[in-house]
């Protein structure tokens, strides 16, 4: 069942990454980009053979997250929660200790424009190793605030929000399941600051 999931999951995630670059509606024959209902017809008839009946989809859970300013939904059996938060919750969330912002980011964009205020700063390729290996104490060390629970409300940022979104499926495989991707971070903190 999981070699199921990980098509779909490609398929998705090919079908965000496509999408601000192509409409599938004006597919070409010369065009190495492959029609929507094609690859998922193909995804269904696949699957359904050797995995499971293509009527028992309910069972299937994973995520949907879009990188290209479209809502993100992690849905399991029929249920959506929105994933995505927006500016006016970044400056909730900045007053709010129960909150954990991470700017993800490498150093070299914090050291050009410093993080996003409120956050902590860990670099995209060391979420998970930070959640992961350190403990209490040095996680508190280091970045001056309480280790995240499975339950604390973890908002991730980067520049546009692709990253953090990629972060935000990362942290959902770890357990942690109550995480938010900023939609449009760094650019869009910046816009609304000089407004």
């Amino acid at each position: 069942m999981s070699s199921a999931r990980e098509l779909i999951m490609t398929y998705s995630k090919i079908r965000q990454f496509c999408r601000p670059f192509v409409s599938f509606r004006s597919f070409r024959y010369d065009s190495y980009i492959i029609q929507k209902n094609f690859l998922y017809d193909k995804l269904l008839k696949i699957t359904s053979h050797t995995v499971f009946p293509v009527h028992d989809r309910s069972t299937l859970c994973f995520s949907t997250s879009t990188y290209f300013k479209s809502d993100s939904n992690t849905m399991c059996e029929g249920d959506t929660k929105e994933l995505n938060v927006y500016y006016k919750d970044i400056l909730k969330a900045q007053n709010d200790d129960d909150v954990l912002i991470i700017d993800v980011r490498e150093q070299s964009e914090i050291d050009e424009t410093g993080k996003l205020p409120g956050s902590i700063h860990i670099p995209m390729g060391d979420v998970s190793n930070a959640l992961l290996n350190l403990s209490e104490k040095d996680f508190k060390e280091r970045f001056n605030k309480e280790k995240p629970t499975k339950d604390t409300r973890v908002i991730l940022s980067c520049r546009s929000g692709k990253r953090s979104g990629m972060i935000l499926e990362e942290m959902q495989r770890l357990g942690y399941h109550n995480v938010y991707n900023y939609v449009g971070g760094w650019l869009d903190w910046e816009s609304n600051q000089k407004v």
